[in-house]
C-alpha cells in the first residue's frame, strides 16, 4: 500500500507511530476527508472485496465508499503503520432482524495498551475510536454514544439519536476478508437491502455530519438536525457535488433519475419533483 498517497489523500501531515496519538489523528483524517458514499451500487457498478480495489477507489480515484471498503482501507493503512489490528464481524440493528445481520458491516479492534473499537465505516458514527468497555459519552460537540453489553456477550454500539443506522453488535472474533463476501454480494443486489434502496452520502467534520439520502438532505449537530427536500436536479447536483471529491460526469443525471423515478413510483406519481423526462433540460 502506498501509504504517501493515503496520507496525501486524508491531509494528514503527521510522523505516523503505532500509538494513540496516531490514531485518533488517522481516524479523524479519514473520517474528515473521504465520504461515505454507495453511489456505485445506485449506478450499477460492482463493489469488490479486495484491499488492491480499496485503495484503487478511494486514493487513486479520490471516490467514498461504504463500511467494507473505507474500514478494509483504514485497517490495512493501520497495519503497515505498525498497529494490531483485527476485523470482526458486525451486525447492523441485530436487534431488530437477528443472525441475518451478522456480517453486514465491518468493525475494526486496535490493541494498544488498552483495546480501542475504530470505525470510519459508519458514515454518521464517532470522530473517533473509543475504548473497548461499556461507557457513554458526548464529548464529540453533543454527539451522544453508548456501547454497551448484550444479554447474549455480545458488544453493542448505540448511535447518537440521528443515526441512520441507529446500533451495530459485534463480537471480538477475527475475521478474515473473504468472510464479509456473501453479505456484501447481497447488500449490493438484495431487493429488500438499503444499499439498493436509498442513495447515500455522509461528511463528517469536526463539528456536524452533512448527509444526503435519496433527496433528502440532513445537517446534524449533536442533538439538533434539520433538514430539507431536494426537488430539481441543479440542486441535486449542487447538493451532492459539495459532498464528494469526484466529478460524477453525466452519472448525476443518472442518480437523479433513478432516484427521483423511485421516490414517484412509491409517491403514487404524486411526487412534485422535476420529471426525470425532462431534468437534463434543466442541468446547470
Amino acid at each position: 500500500m502506498d501509504l504517501d498517497a493515503y496520507f496525501e489523500r486524508i491531509d494528514y501531515r503527521g510522523s505516523p507511530r503505532p500509538d494513540e496519538k496516531t490514531l485518533f489523528a488517522l481516524h479523524e483524517a479519514h473520517l474528515t476527508h473521504v465520504p461515505y458514499e454507495n453511489l456505485d451500487i445506485q449506478l450499477g457498478q460492482e463493489k469488490i472485496l479486495d484491499e488492491a480495489h480499496f485503495e484503487a477507489r478511494l486514493v487513486g480515484e479520490g471516490r467514498g465508499g461504504w463500511c467494507y471498503e473505507m474500514n478494509g482501507l483504514f485497517s490495512a493503512a493501520l497495519r503497515q503503520v505498525g498497529f494490531r489490528i483485527e476485523r470482526v464481524g458486525g451486525a447492523v440493528v441485530r436487534d431488530v432482524i437477528g443472525v441475518d445481520s451478522i456480517g453486514n458491516h465491518m468493525v475494526l479492534l486496535v490493541d494498544l495498551d488498552q483495546r480501542f473499537v475504530a470505525d470510519v465505516g459508519l458514515g454518521d458514527g464517532p470522530l473517533h475510536p473509543f475504548p473497548l468497555e461499556v461507557r457513554s459519552w458526548t464529548d464529540e460537540d453533543g454527539f451522544e454514544f453508548r456501547l454497551e453489553r448484550t444479554d447474549d456477550g455480545w458488544w453493542r454500539f448505540q448511535n447518537h439519536e440521528h443515526g441512520l443506522a441507529p446500533s451495530f453488535d459485534f463480537t471480538e472474533t477475527p475475521r478474515p476478508l473473504e468472510w464479509y463476501q456473501d453479505q456484501a454480494r447481497s447488500l449490493q443486489t438484495g431487493d429488500t437491502s438499503p444499499f439498493v434502496g436509498l442513495a447515500m452520502t455522509f461528511r463528517r467534520d469536526r463539528k456536524r455530519i452533512r448527509a444526503l439520502r435519496d433527496l433528502t438532505y440532513l445537517e446534524i449537530r449533536g442533538p439538533d438536525m434539520t433538514e430539507r427536500r431536494i426537488d430539481s436536479l441543479g440542486e441535486y447536483s449542487r447538493v451532492l457535488s459539495s459532498l464528494i471529491d469526484f466529478d460524477l460526469g453525466a452519472d448525476i443525471e443518472r442518480l437523479w433519475t433513478r432516484i427521483s423515478t423511485r421516490i414517484e413510483r412509491r409517491s403514487g406519481g404524486a411526487s412534485g419533483l422535476e420529471s426525470p423526462r425532462t431534468a437534463s433540460d434543466n442541468a446547470p
